[in-house]
């Protein structure tokens, strides 16, 4: 009985042993856990986004809404972003125009025709003259009560809320990168282009210090079909300061040179990637269409298994349960 005794004391104390781990590991577990939310308590929504964006978590998937909520809103209006807000996204992307009084204003082409009842280019007017233009709806047919907004009146709404993506940055670079700053805006923006280092350098001049010490955050642009694609690659990788990550253009799967080279930089700090659902030449018909219609796996979920971390998509909602389902949305 004795050697029974000893032997069921012995494992009595094995398990308590264990368990006393358990308990251990989950306190420090559910510290670490603490640790990480009150880092984030006290920080608006758009702050959040940020360090999320910046840091090494590879498992969250940012969702980027293009051109805001345009199925329900005129795009680019405030109802477009107020969409986009609600919807949940991580970022909003909007397109910027110059006007004839060197302001900015939201908007895709270079003229107004086809989203206003005006017509002519954008920089023929100024801004007061612009508001007086009604915008049309998504169809193209129906005049709403919405109006262009001026750079700062969308930021206005997105300020705390959203990070903003500046497409058509590369119209004047500086310039709108000024505006940005004048905001205050600098940690909430999304800057994006096709430039190689040296002439983003040329054409930022001084405020080229907020994109090498990290202050503006800079996505290159690369069509990986073209053959100066791992050329451009290679020389941001380079540069002053490695860009947080890179937007990718595909029109067809080979070749693939570029994103071979990031999927093998993708360490918890390498840069991440971007990749574009919206129409086949640049996904190379992995699309937002394929996954709406019953195939999101062959959608985004090849764009998962790409490693890609950030999701340019027209079709938010679906995006985002899918991502919810894949357990790729959890943002402390």
């Amino acid at each position: 009985m004795t050697g029974k005794n000893n032997r069921f004391g012995n494992s009595m104390r094995s398990v308590l042993a264990v368990a006393l781990c358990a308990v251990a590991a989950l306190g420090m577990y559910l510290h670490a856990d603490a640790k990480e939310g009150a880092a984030t308590h006290g920080m608006t929504r758009a702050e959040r986004i940020r360090a999320k964006l910046e840091s090494s978590d590879r498992d969250y998937v940012f969702v980027v809404m293009h051109r805001g909520d345009w199925r329900h809103a005129p795009e680019n209006s405030v109802g477009a972003i107020k969409g986009a807000i609600n919807h949940g996204a991580d970022i909003v992307e909007i397109d910027v125009a110059k006007t004839k009084d060197g302001r900015y204003v939201l908007l895709h082409d270079d003229v107004i025709d086809r989203v206003t009842d005006g017509k002519g280019a954008c920089a023929d007017y100024t801004l007061e003259e612009l508001k007086k233009f009604r915008l049309r709806s998504s169809d193209g047919k129906t005049l709403t009560n919405y109006r262009i907004l001026s750079l700062e009146e969308a930021f206005n709404i997105t300020r705390g809320k959203i990070l903003v993506n500046l497409d058509k940055f590369p119209r004047d670079p500086k310039g709108i990168a000024e505006c940005v700053r004048r905001c205050g805006m600098e940690r909430e923006v999304v800057l994006k282009g096709g430039f190689s280092p040296n002439a983003l350098k040329e054409r930022m001049g001084e405020l080229w210090g907020g994109i090498a010490d990290g202050t503006f955050l800079y996505m290159p642009i690369l069509n990986i079909n073209r053959p100066n694609a791992v050329k451009g690659f290679n020389a941001w990788q380079k540069a002053e300061r490695i860009p947080f990550g890179y937007e990718l253009c595909f029109k067809t799967e080979e070749p693939l040179d570029v994103l071979e080279r990031l999927e093998r930089v993708q360490d918890k700090n390498g840069p991440r990637i971007w990749i574009n659902t919206l129409w086949d030449s640049l996904c190379a018909g992995h699309t937002d269409e394929r996954g709406f219609n019953g195939d999101p796996d062959g959608s985004w979920g090849w764009c998962l298994d790409r490693k890609a971390t950030i999701i340019q998509t027209d079709r938010p909602k679906e995006l985002i349960t899918y991502l919810r389902k894949k357990g790729r949305r959890n943002l402390r």
